[in-house]
C-alpha cells in the first residue's frame, strides 16, 4: 500500500481535508441522547462539539498517525469504499487536519470533526449506495444502545421475517437530534 504524508510532522495541515466515512449510532433509550461510535477499533463515542484527536495504542512513541503504524481517524476519498462497511448507521463527511497519512483508500490523520450528517438504512445503503432509497422514517433501538435506522419498507420487511423490533424511534426526529448535538449540517440525499 502506497502512503504519502500529506502534512510532515513539523508542518501540521491548517486547512481540512474534506472526506467520507460511516459511523454506528448510539443512544439513550428514548433517543434523546445520541453519540457517533466508530465502526472498528476501540469504540469510544466522538467528542460532542470538540474535535477528536488521534492516539496509538503501540508501546512506541512516534507521531499520530505513524506512516509506519495503523493509527488515525479514518476518513475516505469517496463513498464507494463505505458500501462494504458493516451496518452504518450514519454517513458523513468529515474534516480532517493536523498531521495527515494518505494511502490508496483514503486518510488517517491526527484531528476530525465531521462536517455533514446523514441517517442510512444500511439495507438501502449497501444495494444502492448514499443516495439510493428513501429517507429513514424510524430507527430501532436494541439493548446496549446500539440504534439502526431503517427505511419503511426494510423495517416492514424485518417484520415480516420476524426481526425483533424492540424499540421505535422516529427517525426524522433522531436525525435533527443528532445534526444538533454535533452542530452540523445534513447530509444532502442527492
Amino acid at each position: 500500500m502506497l502512503e504519502l504524508l500529506v502534512a510532515p510532522s513539523r508542518e501540521a495541515l491548517t486547512e481540512p481535508i474534506v472526506a467520507w466515512r460511516t459511523w454506528v449510532l448510539a443512544g439513550s433509550r428514548d433517543g434523546e441522547e445520541v453519540r457517533l461510535l466508530p465502526l472498528f477499533g476501540d469504540r469510544r463515542p466522538w467528542p460532542v462539539r470538540e474535535p477528536i484527536r488521534a492516539w496509538c495504542v503501540r508501546r512506541g512513541r512516534h507521531p499520530v498517525p505513524g506512516l509506519e503504524c495503523t493509527c488515525g481517524v479514518y476518513a475516505t476519498h469517496g463513498f464507494d469504499g463505505l458500501r462494504r462497511s458493516r451496518d452504518p448507521a450514519v454517513l458523513g463527511t468529515v474534516a480532517l487536519w493536523g498531521r495527515v497519512v494518505e494511502h490508496a483508500a483514503g486518510y488517517r490523520a491526527e484531528y476530525g470533526y465531521p462536517q455533514r450528517l446523514r441517517l442510512v438504512c444500511f439495507v438501502c445503503f449497501f444495494l444502492a449506495g448514499p443516495h439510493g432509497g428513501p429517507p429513514c422514517d424510524v430507527a430501532v433501538r436494541h439493548r446496549g444502545g446500539r440504534i439502526v435506522p431503517l427505511c419503511a419498507p426494510h423495517l416492514e420487511l424485518a417484520r415480516r421475517y420476524g426481526y425483533p423490533t424492540p424499540r421505535l424511534l422516529d427517525g426524522r426526529a433522531l436525525e435533527r437530534r443528532l445534526l444538533d448535538t454535533y452542530a452540523v449540517d445534513p447530509l444532502p440525499r442527492a
